[in-house]
């Protein structure tokens, strides 16, 4: 299942952004080194390549349960695709290309935790070429009917979890990185596509998602920087080896 790739393609990108999103996403520009697995995303949705990696993974996040290890490989994938795409397209008007297919997650084979990178076999920039509402939705569904909803309804089945859960996992990052940059300080130009990008979550129809419904509408709306909210799902993280509840669980 390993794949070494070379440099992706990243036209379009400043130098400055690039080592933004790299440094702050655990995103890579780079080909990764020659000690590193590079692992197809699309490779994973056969059954029996996802239930085997996640069997060689699980003792790494300190998990011998497949649900667990299935909630906390998916969370560190929403992370890894969530947090770079959507700097790109709030703070920098700019989208990668996050079909499925063309995401790579980076396995650097370290002794701790397992804590992936992630890459694009084209990391190119994708301008808007129409209304940014129109744009934003386009970006949103590629995002989401495209890659999120197919790995998170994969992993789902295949190891027998939640569905609820993998959302919230999702939805914590969602939250996590708006509210961060609603605290900090922007122009007035980009403070309110935050606030606009970050409603549009609650706001977007089922079909961004690929689904009947909106899958976020079971979680708090967003309220801009208010106190941490308690989580509605557990995400299992307790049941990893020295693992604990976390400070949002709803087990605590």
């Amino acid at each position: 299942m390993s794949i070494l790739l070379s440099t992706p393609k990243s036209n379009g990108w400043t130098a400055d952004e690039k080592k933004h999103i790299s440094s702050n996403y655990r995103f890579s520009f780079q080909a990764p080194f020659e000690n590193e697995a590079v692992i197809s995303a699309g490779q994973l949705l056969n059954e029996d390549n996802l239930l085997d990696f996640l069997d060689q993974t699980g003792p790494r996040i300190g998990s011998s349960k497949r649900p667990v290890t299935a909630s906390l490989f998916f969370k560190r994938y929403a992370y890894c695709s969530l947090t770079s795409s959507l700097y790109g397209m709030t703070m920098l008007n700019k989208s990668f290309d996050m079909n499925i297919e063309n995401v790579y997650l980076i396995d650097h084979n370290s002794d701790a935790m397992w804590l992936p990178s992630f890459t694009l076999k084209d990391a190119s920039a994708q301008l808007s070429s129409q209304s940014r509402e129109d744009w934003r939705s386009s970006v949103i569904e590629t995002l989401f009917k495209e890659n999120i909803s197919v790995m998170l309804n994969h992993v789902a089945k295949s190891a027998r979890i939640s569905k609820a859960t993998l959302w919230e996992n999702a939805w914590i990052y969602i939250r996590w990185i708006y509210e961060t940059w609603l605290s900090e300080d922007h122009p007035d130009e980009v403070k309110q596509r935050i606030q606009e990008d970050y409603a549009f979550f609650m706001d977007a129809e089922a079909y961004h998602f690929g689904l009947t419904k909106n899958p976020f509408h079971r979680f708090m709306a967003p309220v801009g920087c208010g106190p941490t909210k308690i989580r509605k799902t557990c995400c299992l993280y307790y049941k990893t080896e020295n693992g604990t509840c976390c400070s949002t669980c709803p087990k605590r």
